[in-house]
Order: structure tokens, then C-alpha cells, then sequence
């Protein structure tokens, strides 16, 4: 693959195209649009894809986490909230990314290490297999300032855990993440890349046709099932709740994306403190 890109990079081992997610300095914060992270993440899978050559994709990233959520910079650099058309064409742009995750025909194999949350948790949803480093933490923090993240999870861990994850906006570790569904196996942190390149070569050797057409199978089930009804009601709903996001107001009454603007994410995080600092959830329940 000779394509140079700005937000990944692009090994190609054994049979299996490792995508590697690269902005370490944002904790791989995921953009939207021509050039962005998602777009190159896209682009990448769909060649991957297409290749005869290639019988699985890995996706893992660089430094400290997975993907520290949506880049939150066209929030603070926004003079007006989105309007609901903003809003719509975003999720259509989310759906379209999506989509190419689901319907590659190789298998797609998303190792987390670190932060895994916001956007991160809908794009993990769309991938085969999640392995997740036992340092591994997933969260839908957006939820504590007013927005919308949570429905492609529900036909992964079901409505209670989607639910409690974005009312609360709480953490859960890779041990919980397994338990209700959302991660197949926990590693030690300094085996994560190679087990999950171990899980990825394996499956590079199997017959290409069958593994296809297998995984094309499942889709098919998944989506008669309702998943692709649910997907367009959510996402509709989705577009609601983020036009309404601008109203989110933290415990003191200020305006959280008003906090985003004039403070930056420091500023935010300390707003957010006022909901609450430790966990609801107890260890090793």
C-alpha cells in the first residue's frame, strides 16, 4: 500500500494490514470529513478489503490510549452551536464510516490499550473482534455534558449497560467490558499486539472466501434482527440530542460547550467534576 497518510499508518505483515492509529499527542482523537482520521481510517479498511492479499485487518494505535474520543476542537473553536442540519449531516457522515467497518470483507480486529471512550465505543462496536489490554478503561463521557454516543452499542451490550454507561457518562475496565459483551478477550497490556497479531494471522490463513462469506452471513442476521432499524431510529434520535447538547448545563448553571469555549477541555473537566469524581460501580462486581 503506497498511499501516504497524515493520521495513521499502514503495515502490511503476514497477510494482515495493521492500521495504526498515530495523533499520540491528542490520544488519537478521532476528526470527521475529507483528511481526517476517520476518512484515512476508511480509506485504509477499503483498500484492505479489496486486497486478495490480505486475510485480516488489525487496528491498534500509538501511545498512551486507543482514542480519547471526538476531536472536541471544532466545538471549541465554534462561535454558534450546530444547527440540527449540521447535526444530521454529521451522523450521516458517522454512518457512512460505519458502514465501511462493518461491511469490509476481512475480519476486523480492534486491539485497545489505555482510553477507550466517546466515539472510540461506536467504533469499536462496528469491529469483529475488540481484545483490550488489561490497562484497558471504556466510557461514554459525553453523556455527562448533554450528548449523544450510545446507540450502536445497544445491539453489542444490550440497553441496561448502554444505558447506564451514557446517563452516568461512568468508566468500566476491560475485566466488565468483557463480562457483558463488548470485548472478547483481556490481555496483559505488553501482550496485546501480539496476541491480537497472533489472532489476526490465524485467521489471514484461513480460506479467504469462506471467512467472507461467513462474516457476510452473520451481518446479514444481525441486520435482518433489527440492528439496521435501531441504527436509523438512533441515529435520528442521535441528531436530536446533539442539537440540544448546546443547552447541557454543569451543577454551577454554566453552559458546558460555554465552558469548552472560554476554558478549553481543563475547563471542562473540572466542570464535570461537580457531577460526581468516583465511581458508582464497585470492583469485582
Amino acid at each position: 500500500m503506497t498511499e501516504s497518510f497524515d493520521h495513521i499508518l499502514v503495515e502490511v505483515r503476514h497477510g494482515v494490514t495493521h492500521i495504526i492509529l498515530n495523533r499520540p499527542e491528542k490520544m488519537n482523537a478521532m476528526g470527521i470529513g475529507p483528511g481526517s482520521s476517520r476518512d484515512e481510517i476508511a480509506r485504509a479498511v477499503t483498500a484492505a478489503s479489496e486486497d486478495d492479499d490480505i486475510g485480516a485487518i488489525l487496528i491498534r494505535a500509538n501511545g498512551r490510549a486507543f482514542c480519547g474520543g471526538g476531536d472536541l476542537g471544532s466545538v471549541a473553536a465554534a462561535k454558534a452551536p450546530d444547527t440540527a442540519r449540521d447535526n444530521q449531516i454529521f451522523n450521516e457522515k458517522i454512518l457512512a464510516f460505519n458502514a465501511v467497518l462493518r461491511g469490509a470483507r476481512k475480519p476486523v480486529i480492534a486491539a485497545v490499550h489505555g482510553l477507550c471512550i466517546g466515539t472510540a465505543m461506536g467504533f469499536v462496536a462496528q469491529c469483529d473482534f475488540v481484545i483490550a489490554a488489561d490497562n484497558a478503561r471504556f466510557g461514554l463521557l459525553e453523556g455527562r455534558i448533554g450528548h449523544p454516543g450510545a446507540s450502536d452499542l445497544v445491539p453489542v451490550i444490550g440497553a441496561a449497560w448502554t444505558k447506564f454507561l451514557i446517563y452516568t457518562g461512568e468508566m468500566i475496565d476491560a475485566a466488565r467490558a468483557r463480562d457483558i459483551g463488548l470485548v472478547l478477550s483481556v490481555e496483559p497490556a505488553d501482550e496485546l499486539q501480539a496476541r491480537a497479531t497472533e489472532l489476526a494471522e490465524r485467521l489471514a490463513r484461513m480460506p479467504r472466501e469462506a471467512l467472507h462469506l461467513n462474516k457476510a452471513a452473520i451481518e446479514a442476521v444481525l441486520e435482518a434482527s433489527g440492528r439496521a432499524a435501531g441504527r436509523i431510529a438512533g441515529r435520528a434520535q442521535d441528531a436530536i440530542t446533539k442539537t440540544m447538547a448546546a443547552e447541557a448545563r454543569a451543577p454551577d448553571g454554566r453552559l458546558f460547550e460555554q465552558i469548552l469555549r472560554d476554558e478549553g477541555m481543563e475547563g471542562l473537566k473540572k466542570a464535570r467534576e461537580g457531577q460526581y469524581t468516583a465511581s458508582w460501580l464497585r470492583k469485582g462486581e
